[in-house]
């Protein structure tokens, strides 16, 4: 699942350019990294939902200062 949640991140323009951290456990994907915006969070945060067998999403991300 990381490689599919990976794939979705980096076919947004806005995302696929920072590093964010993917790790998947039976559904459960743990985000983290640190983005230029809460937009960029959010983004990454519905896009993640959205890939099929993702069961819920743990929000890591901060917004860089």
């Amino acid at each position: 699942m990381n490689n599919d949640v990976k794939t979705a991140l980096l076919r947004d323009d806005d995302l696929k350019i920072l590093e964010i951290t993917v790790v998947s456990t039976k559904g459960d994907v743990r985000l983290t990294g640190e983005l230029d915006s809460q937009n960029q969070i959010n983004q990454a945060i519905l896009i993640t939902e959205g890939v099929g067998a993702v069961k819920a999403v743990h929000n890591e991300l901060t917004v860089k200062r």
